[in-house]
């Protein structure tokens, strides 16, 4: 009788459309946001047989063993290594100071020229290997590790970079997750080489407030540390998916003080994404307020804000531009600089 109805199923879903549920998973959303907008698309939707294996392999991917029923199991353990070319501009190659006077006070301080910082176009690879345990119906456990090599031909000078990072991801219930997180990062340039890390709790809720309108949002606290100084702060994150094929994320930021330290006070991210031609335009701006830094006895602070789109505009190549403008009460650090780069789908293997 099982085998009837299933082949009864097949046979009717030949005929029937595919449904928007399918957007759910093309506008960049987080894997559980798309599934909940999938599963309530479910209700109101015809769709077609190869769509609801496709949730279900979706639902399971996310922890949820189950999926709609189909019978095929999804691995436990899960593991993909990618390879990618970089090409990209960068404002600061060696890791240098500003070639502009540093003025405090009536004092005049004009750094070593052999220190400046150089700019331009560097290139190079990146690999990275991505993985994830399903251990219980309701939670996994994700980790990444990417590292990259870039090169300035024109100063023939590199820029090494190295980031990890492992979350446990908990469904509580009713679409409430707790997720544990830590991250750290590693840039060694010609001058400088930085070190930081996160460790952060945080917890989110799916749901639906309009008609075809669905919406995670996230609180938690995270532990930021650097070589020099530790700093708690409160993150807020608000994403939603559109009837009108529109994505939208926002994340804010709040630091505490850290005596003598320039340190994030305020960080708000807002980004767009929009269909445009079957292709996803992305729009970004990105504010955040620094302050608390002390130098030679003054006080200073800085501002930054910045402006970014991207867009694939061929089937494995997304070109990004933007705009990133930085206002100190030291002129010393106030810096304009545009952003470019190509970003190639990785090679998975």
């Amino acid at each position: 009788m099982n085998f009837i109805f299933k082949s009864a199923v097949s046979a009717f879903s030949l005929f029937l459309p595919s449904i928007a549920s399918a957007d759910c998973y093309n506008n960049g959303a987080s894997g559980r946001l798309a599934n909940f907008c999938a599963l309530n698309e479910l209700l109101n939707t015809k769709i077609n047989l190869r769509n609801l294996r496709f949730i279900d392999q979706k639902l399971k991917f996310e922890g949820r063993l189950k999926g709609l029923g189909f019978p095929n199991r999804l691995k436990k353990s899960y593991i993909s290594k990618s390879i990618y070319p970089i090409v990209s501009y960068s404002d600061n190659i060696n890791g240098g100071n500003s070639p502009k006077p540093l003025v405090i006070g009536n004092n005049t301080f004009r750094g070593d020229e052999a220190l400046y910082r150089k700019e331009g176009i560097v290139a190079g690879l990146a690999v990275g290997l991505n993985g994830r345990y399903i251990h219980t119906e309701r939670g996994y456990i994700k980790y990444n590790i990417n590292s990259s090599y870039t090169q300035s031909p024109k100063h023939g000078i590199g820029i090494s970079s190295t980031n990890a990072s492992s979350c446990s991801i908990n469904h509580i219930k009713n679409w409430w997750y707790l997720d544990a997180c830590v991250n750290t990062s590693h840039i060694f340039k010609d001058i400088t080489e930085n070190k930081n890390k996160n460790i952060s709790l945080i917890g989110s809720k799916v749901y639906s407030s309009y008609k075809n309108t669905y919406n995670k949002t996230s609180f938690g606290l995270n532990h930021y540390i650097t070589e020099t100084y530790a700093q708690n702060q409160v993150l807020v994150e608000h994403k939603t998916i559109y009837s009108n094929k529109l994505y939208s994320t926002f994340n804010f930021t709040i630091g505490g003080d850290v005596e003598n330290q320039l340190t994030t006070q305020i960080a708000i991210r807002a980004q767009l994404i929009k269909e445009l031609l079957n292709k996803p335009l992305k729009l970004s701006i990105n504010y955040s307020k620094h302050d608390g830094g002390m130098l030679l006895g003054l006080e200073y602070n800085t501002r930054d804000i910045g402006i970014s789109a991207s867009y694939p505009v061929w089937k494995n190549l997304t070109i990004n531009l933007g705009y990133k403008k930085s206002k100190s009460n030291i002129n010393y650090y106030d810096n304009s600089t545009p952003s470019f780069g190509i970003q190639f789908n990785p090679i998975k293997f």
